[in-house]
């Protein structure tokens, strides 16, 4: 159970798919997720999309709105500022995972901008003001995520994983939406429904996780010894036998989130 004290303690948002994530005081969410929330993806030629599954160096990418479109950012290469009206918008099949979309092209010098960052040929797509990806498993529309728009890790989880790992762990490697404070370490597992203001969100399903968390944030590079992936999996493992950490949620009703905003389990 969460208690009395329980709050959001973070929010986060992703603006491009596998890079790094951004620090939000306030973020409206609907059925897609958090307002600005990977919107944006690298994918290869034929469609399929990148990873820091595979391509670690992804999270060194930063993207950064602005009013007319998004800035990206690479420590190697010069910032890219790219426009909306720019944008070439022409349908492109791509697939994440098992679902197979069309989402929009955006401009030749953003794909060449990515080839430099990752040291291959890729494409930079945009989902467009409404996302084209209905996931008939939740019935929902959903961005680039992998599959839920929303997830969510409780911070005395992590600080329990940190108690029996031999290296120090941070949120950032679990790529979470929301983030509470307050409540017993791993509660998330028995929530339901919750209420943070006016947004009332259902819990779906765990988190299960893969070599994605092993990723330096910082580095680009793998940790070595695959953790935390392998301290978990003495001790997180659900009844499919993957390792479980952190709750995919779904939007049931909307609104503004506000770091410090109580949450409220009401099933």
């Amino acid at each position: 159970m969460a208690s009395q004290s329980s709050h959001l303690s973070a929010l986060y948002r992703y603006p491009v798919k596998s890079t790094a994530g951004e620090a939000l005081e306030r973020a409206l969410v609907g059925e897609e997720g958090l307002e600005g929330d990977r919107r944006f993806m690298l994918a290869r030629p034929d469609g399929v999309f990148l990873t820091a599954r595979t391509h670690p160096q992804l999270v060194t990418i930063r993207g950064q709105f602005h009013d007319d479109g998004i800035v990206l950012h690479h420590p190697a290469l010069e910032p890219l500022a790219l426009n909306y009206a720019q944008f070439e918008t022409a349908p492109f099949a791509t697939q994440v995972w098992n679902d197979g979309f069309r989402a929009l092209t955006t401009t030749p010098e953003a794909d060449r901008w990515c080839e430099q960052a990752l040291g291959e040929p890729a494409r930079f797509l945009w989902l467009g003001e409404r996302s084209p990806r209905y996931r008939q498993a939740i019935g929902k529309r959903v961005s680039f995520a992998d599959g839920y728009p929303l997830m969510l890790i409780g911070e005395a989880s992590l600080a329990d994983l940190n108690e029996r790992a031999s290296d120090e762990h941070v949120m950032a490697q679990f790529r979470p939406n929301l983030v509470v404070t307050g409540s017993l370490a791993f509660a998330e597992d028995g929530w339901h429904l919750l209420r943070i203001g006016e947004v009332e969100l259902a819990v779906r399903k765990p988190c299960t996780r893969c070599a994605m968390i092993t990723v330096d944030p910082g580095t680009g590079t793998f940790i070595a010894r695959r953790e935390p992936l392998r301290t978990l999996a003495n001790y997180r493992r659900g009844l499919t036998g993957e390792v479980e950490f952190g709750q995919n949620l779904v939007v049931l009703t909307g609104g503004e989130l506000e770091v410090g905003m109580p949450v409220e389990v009401l099933g």
